[in-house]
């Protein structure tokens, strides 16, 4: 309520208080703890620190506490008191003092014994990431996703989330104070497509009957397809890594278990003196094949009536929403959002614009060569096309080939290149979708985004985490943890002993928070509401329903887990452990074993014995030492394939640096060009268009400039090249000379890369072989030099120039290197970001 700050003590100055006042205040604290707004605190502390600093403010040392762990919270300055203050002993208690120590059970390495056992299925810290799919007749509805993952796999499941979440969320109005359902917590996703009229799987209880967010009917087939995207992203990731599993449960599946642990709930509390127990049962070779059985996110529920709540209701901690303004938080929020939702909506902008200039230019040469005759075409194009990337329709993205495609000029112009035009568009429509709905998440007041950060931090503090954020946003996250971890304990350790719970009941490993952030309602304050929520396995989870102990007791085997000394039980396996794996390697060779059979007996012996067995599967499938020539024969192999592969390859780096103005480096390139007469002279008539481009002449004049060879107006360096060229192949460079006038400098070069031969023709496999083990070196390697030269970027804004200078050498080493070919296209997207301009294709052609 805000009546007390217009009638009360607080539209005075602290320093002007009587003792009425004063004691008005003291009971506005101790009323609203624990959501005290920050104009209470602040008038409290203000008046204790210059009216009365050397005695106490309140009769009750808890109060005092709880004011200075509040005045800590809101940032403000605590200052450092004489010993003989009490303040000295109040902050020595928060230092010190187990009120305000960790209520969460210390976080365990997932090791590989964890990760491989069977006892637990569903766990927060788990490195293999778990995830049930909530399906209803049309897909997806819901995902739970628990784990956290190994860090390339966290990173992407928490941006895809956080990305799926703000597109469905963008869709609905949330200005009327909605409550977003979703969570990305740390170590645990969940994400709805907020369909109307559809009840939430994983039960999330609505606080002061506020409405979750809710889709409208127009948008649910959008919603349905975001998250579909999300579940599509884990499959593939399950597929690729083998480190995300999936299951998939029906709604109603995913509503038993909540009702049948609310079921419990109600019979304790309408029965007193009932004890019930859901015991943990693990009977999968009774449930049959298919049924991976269910995982929930359920609410520990009051067994006892309270001022706040009825029995049967989750327990809470509200807050007031005050935290959210803080200096400490606000730097918080603006580092998460300017990494995450501010860098995914200018993702989705680049992608879209991207894919929008690509539609642009498909759509010119598509055209073109419907207009041509065929006399035209044969001139023009080359009669096959080579493609070196192809459209990925389910990510919206360009791949990258290993090998180079050949196809037919007509195949590709009249059946390939309009359904990737298709394609492409209804891209382009997704993005500007997504665009919106990002902008529409993450602009408002009460946004998702802000709920989603919000509920995100505010776990990771209560239990003693950190997200997995950019550097930035850790440091922030730090800073303002120290600053609210105290008071957030303090004060679930009141709440819990005013209910009679033991915390141990409350703060397990499996115990995850959903924090709700509630919009000023008329009278009442915008409100923070922390609900403890547990994982749920239907199998694997001990539920206990005791009204003695006043809330659901939920246990699994976390909470009887250990960390392990590394190293410890390096040398425990002993000749057990070889005589089981000489076992499996007798049953791997005997032909009659099947797949699956194998497949069984190899994880068991993992599970029994990991760290020996999978040093016995190193040693097994080390590859016998090389031939001591070998090195010798793949430089000799390497040599060939550059020799012969010097004509294309060095005509494709010579184009791309002209088309970077990278000119010196073109000539560079082209001097080092081998190859026969014809080749060759094709390499020289670029050098001319290199030089021609070099001296700034406008490009709508260079072909018929070139075509005449108009002494004085050309530079001598072209007409020299063009005079190479004609020593080389009188007829070739005749012929193309006179086709100049009448096309662009595209054309020009596009006709000077027709008949060039393919790499892949020009070399054997093994040679073929050799360079494409040198290129994927070369890449790793360039690959590592460009994050870390991208890590040394700022997070937020910094001068173009300067981002080129810190980018810039690695960049060229992929845009003109040798080995190189596979990412210059990615390169050259990456410099017209930074530049904010598109560089001339030259004749270039994209893949498909």
């Amino acid at each position: 309520m805000i009546e007390a700050f217009f009638d009360g003590p607080f539209l005075r100055a602290p320093t002007e208080w009587g003792p009425g006042d004063v004691e008005r205040a003291r009971q506005e604290f101790r009323d609203r703890r624990p959501a005290v707004p920050r104009y209470v605190v602040e008038a409290l502390w203000r008046f204790w620190r210059l009216r009365q600093p050397d005695r106490a403010l309140f009769d009750d040392p808890e109060q005092d506490l709880a004011l200075v762990l509040h005045a800590q919270a809101y940032g403000l300055e605590l200052g450092l008191p004489d010993p003989a203050d009490p303040l000295a002993a109040l902050l020595s208690r928060i230092d010190g003092a187990a009120e305000c120590s960790s209520l969460t059970p210390a976080v365990l390495t997932w090791g590989p014994q964890a990760a491989l056992a069977t006892e637990v299925r569903a766990a927060l810290g788990s490195t293999l990431v778990r995830a049930w799919i909530v399906l209803d007749r049309q897909g997806p509805i819901e995902a739970l996703v628990v784990g956290a993952g190994l860090p390339e796999i966290r990173q992407q499941i928490v941006q895809f989330a956080l990305m799926t979440s703000l597109r469905i969320n963008g869709l609905a109005d949330v200005g009327n104070g909605a409550v977003v359902g979703d969570l990305v917590n740390v170590g645990l996703i969940r994400i709805s497509a907020g369909l109307p009229g559809q009840a939430a799987a994983v039960e999330l209880p609505p606080v002061f009957n506020a409405q979750h967010v809710t889709v409208a009917e127009s948008s649910a087939v959008t919603a349905r397809g975001a998250l579909r995207d999300f579940v599509n992203g884990l499959r593939s990731l399950e597929r690729e890594t083998n480190l995300v599993e999936i299951a998939e449960i029906t709604s109603e599946q995913a509503a038993g278990l909540a009702d049948t642990i609310r079921d419990m709930a109600e019979q304790v509390v309408h029965r007193p003196g009932r004890v019930l127990l859901r015991p943990a049962v693990d009977d999968r070779d009774a449930a049959g094949d298919g049924d991976e059985g269910v995982v929930g996110l359920l609410p520990l529920l009051s067994l006892a009536d309270s001022p706040q709540a009825s029995a049967g209701t989750g327990i809470a901690l509200h807050l007031h929403a005050d935290l959210l303004a803080t200096v400490a938080y606000t730097r918080l929020e603006e580092a998460h959002q300017r990494v995450l939702t501010t860098r995914l909506t200018l993702d989705a902008q680049l992608r879209r614009d991207q894919i929008k200039a690509d539609l642009t230019w498909m759509t010119t040469e598509h055209d073109e060569y419907l207009l041509a005759s065929p006399e035209e075409r044969a001139a023009n194009w080359d009669p096959v096309v080579l493609l070196v990337e192809k459209f990925d329709d389910r990510t919206g993205t360009t791949i990258t080939l290993a090998e180079p495609e050949e196809m037919s000029r007509d195949q590709y112009e009249l059946v390939q290149v309009p359904n990737l035009i298709k394609l492409r568009e209804a891209w382009l429509r997704r993005l500007d979708d997504l665009v919106d709905n990002l902008r529409a998440a993450a602009g408002q007041p009460h946004s998702p985004a802000r709920q989603l950060a919000a509920g995100r931090f505010f776990d990771a503090v209560l239990r003693d985490e950190t997200p997995d954020e950019s550097p930035a946003t850790a440091s922030a996250f730090e800073q303002w943890a120290a600053q609210l971890a105290p008071m957030l304990r303090f004060e679930w350790r009141h709440e819990l002993n005013r209910r009679r719970i033991d915390p141990r009941d409350v703060f397990t490993r499996h115990t995850t928070f959903v924090t709700r952030y509630l919009p000023a309602i008329g009278p009442d304050d915008a409100v923070l509401v922390m609900l403890p929520h547990s994982l749920v396995d239907d199998r694997l989870s001990a539920v206990l329903a005791d009204a003695d102990r006043r809330v659901m007791v939920v246990r699994d085997g976390t909470d009887h887990g250990t960390s392990e000394i590394a190293g410890a039980n390096d040398n425990l396996d002993g000749p057990a452990a070889e005589q089981e794996w000489n076992s499996l390697a007798r049953l791997a060779d005997d032909p009659e074993t099947g797949e699956d059979v194998f497949a069984g007996a190899f994880i068991s012996l993992l599970r029994k014995h990991p760290r020996h067995t999978a040093r016995r599967m190193v040693e097994t499938l080390q590859p016998p030492a090389p031939d001591p020539a070998e090195p010798r024969m793949m430089e000799d192999e390497l040599r060939r394939a550059a020799q012969a592969m010097s004509l294309s390859e060095g005509m494709s780096r010579a184009r791309t640096a002209m088309r970077m103005s990278a000119f010196l480096t073109a000539r560079q390139i082209l001097d080092h060009v081998r190859a026969a007469p014809r080749g060759e002279a094709q390499a020289w008539l670029l050098r001319s268009v290199v030089e021609c481009v070099a001296t700034d002449l406008p490009q709508r004049d260079i072909p018929g400039l070139l075509g005449s060879r108009t002494l004085g107006t050309l530079p001598h360096a072209a007409l020299r090249a063009v005079d190479e060229a004609a020593h080389l192949d009188a007829d070739y460079t005749a012929r193309w000379l006179a086709d100049l006038p009448e096309i662009t400098v595209h054309r020009a070069v596009q006709r000077l890369f027709h008949g060039v031969p393919h790499s892949r023709s020009e070399v054997s496999g093994r040679e073929r072989a050799v360079w494409l083990f040198r290129s994927s070196l070369q890449s790793a390697r360039l690959a590592g030099e460009l994050e870390e030269a991208v890590e040394e970027l700022p997070e937020d804004r910094m001068p173009i120039d300067a981002a080129l200078v810190a980018l810039g050498r690695v960049l060229e080493d992929v845009l003109v290197g040798q080995y190189t070919n596979g990412a210059r296209g990615e390169a050259e997207r990456l410099l017209e970001v930074l530049t904010g301009e598109e560089r001339p294709r030259y004749g270039d052609v994209t893949g498909a």
